[in-house]
């Protein structure tokens, strides 16, 4: 992870967390649970529900959709994604209505996520003002107007374990870079490593923006089409359950699910191609580079790889920064939606 884009993380949290007043919702929500707590026997029991509907209205719409994937393994190691969102929602309800705990018990545990809130804001805080006085150092390097940094994360199928997957994944990614640096009319060397970083081996490339974006709209369009093949195949599961007896249906559907990503996939070069302006008769050998950097970066991400994109405040702005950021958003809740119906289909 780069230091501008740990800072940006600190700054996120400001405006999303802080500003929201997420921490005194949470410690509102614990107030007045306690408050029956401490109550005596002959006095009434106060109501909560205006604090538990503030906290839950204010962290319902905490969108991390724009994070980078490193950027989110922060904030759960700071103990914040499991307390905002859907997550931070069913944590609440299962504290107060699904786990059947009594009073005492509820306000310790709200009690609990108050303090993990207090604690990541405060941590937040000491990383920014830490960062903050060295983002204007030239330590990180920064990158050229336009540029963005495409952070390749190999993991899963995707994973390499010795050289040998080194040498194959490198000379893959070397034909992702190729076909769509040239659909741009430029080089393979455009496109600059200029970072790496152990766990899952992340490699960080310094790309042109138009050829972040170019990859993103590729990925984008994979997971539309998985998106829609899962969704068939679900509905194969759905007719099996049935037990209709009708094995005619259940093939055709199949089959249905198996011409959609082919044909899915082959349009997404040819989509690729219209965009840039890439004439299959005059530039064939753009096309066929092309064809081969989809197969890989589909390749790459149908066994479990994953690519996302950074870049710093001073080009965030730039058109091409905001179309990818678009992208980028899209993918991730698109990423989400496939896991659920992977995970629906044997």
């Amino acid at each position: 992870m780069q230091i501008s884009e740990l800072l940006q993380l600190s700054f996120w949290i400001d405006e999303n967390i802080k500003t929201t007043q997420i921490p005194q919702k949470y410690q509102a929500l614990q107030t007045g649970i306690q408050q029956n707590v401490n109550a005596r026997n002959n006095q009434p029991k106060q109501p909560f529900e205006a604090q538990k509907n503030a906290i839950i209205d204010a962290i319902k719409v905490v969108d991390t959709s724009g994070l980078t994937y490193q950027q989110e393994d922060v904030l759960s190691l700071l103990n914040i994604t499991q307390n905002i969102g859907d997550e931070g929602i069913d944590r609440i309800e299962s504290i107060l209505y699904k786990n059947s705990l009594d009073v005492a018990t509820a306000a310790a545990e709200i009690a609990k996520i108050s303090q993990e809130i207090n604690t990541a804001v405060q941590k937040s805080d000491q990383i920014k003002a830490a960062l903050k006085p060295l983002i204007t150092t030239n330590d990180e390097g920064e990158l050229e107007k336009g540029s963005v940094v495409m952070r390749v994360h190999f993991q899963n199928e995707a994973g390499m374990d010795n050289v040998t997957d080194f040498k194959k994944l490198g000379n893959s990614w070397w034909e992702i870079g190729r076909g769509i640096a040239m659909a741009h009319d430029s080089a393979p060397e455009d496109i600059k490593v200029v970072g790496a970083s152990k766990g899952s081996i992340v490699i960080e490339l310094a790309v042109a923006a138009a050829i972040a974006t170019t990859a993103s709209t590729i990925i984008l369009s994979a997971l539309k089409v998985a998106d829609r093949v899962l969704t068939i195949r679900k509905k194969v599961e759905e007719i099996k359950s049935l037990k209709l007896n009708n094995k005619k249906l259940e093939s055709d559907l199949a089959k249905e699910a198996d011409k959609e990503k082919k044909e899915g996939l082959d349009k997404i070069t040819k989509e690729i191609s219209v965009k840039l302006n890439i004439d299959a008769n005059g530039d064939g050998e753009k096309v066929k580079v092309l064809e081969k950097s989809v197969k890989n970066l589909i390749e790459f991400v149908e066994k479990g790889g994953e690519v996302d994109f950074f870049t710093d405040e001073e080009n965030k702005d730039e058109p091409e920064t905001k179309v990818l950021k678009k992208n980028f958003d899209e993918i991730k809740k698109l990423e989400k939606r496939v896991l659920m119906l992977e995970s629906k289909n044997p």
